[in-house]
């Protein structure tokens, strides 16, 4: 195993770690402590912008990262198995997703409304993305037991 391949794959689960523990922290601890009307909510707005802003990057490394670790563990193989190859198109296809929903909270988030919210928001895409992360997580723990 080389240096390369163990630093390709830590930075592949650093970016990992920062994205689904910062949605994890923000859906889990952070928003239960809104209520209406609370004046932290402008600031949470301003934490919530810094992390899209965050996550960004985190996402062009997950995809370069990604597709070096299949050339590494595919490396010396004639083909690999189908139900690998199946397995791996369902953690691409669910990266793909939580990127679009990623990049269309950055695009509304531009879009400031000047009205105060009557009630505190759900986070439903955040609580989506944060599921959809667990099951990337899981295919990927799958994936790295797979023996071909």
């Amino acid at each position: 195993m080389s240096f390369f391949a163990v630093f390709n794959h830590w930075l592949h689960l650093i970016s990992v770690i920062l994205w689904i523990g910062g949605l994890a922290f923000f859906i889990f601890i952070v928003s239960p402590l809104l209520k209406t009307g609370d004046p932290a909510y402008s600031c949470l707005q301003d934490i919530s912008d810094r992390f899209r802003n965050i996550i960004s990057p985190l996402l062009l490394i997950l995809v370069i990262t990604g597709g070096i670790n299949f050339g590494i563990r595919r490396a010396g193989q004639e083909s690999v198995p189908p139900g690998y190859i199946s397995a791996l198109g369902t953690k691409v296809l669910l990266v793909a997703v939580i990127a679009s929903i990623h990049f269309m909270g950055h695009l509304a988030g531009r879009m400031r409304f000047s009205e105060k919210p009557t009630r505190p928001p759900r986070f439903i895409l955040p609580k989506l993305t944060l599921v959809i992360g667990i099951v990337i997580i899981f295919l990927a723990s799958m994936l790295r037991q797979w023996k071909f």
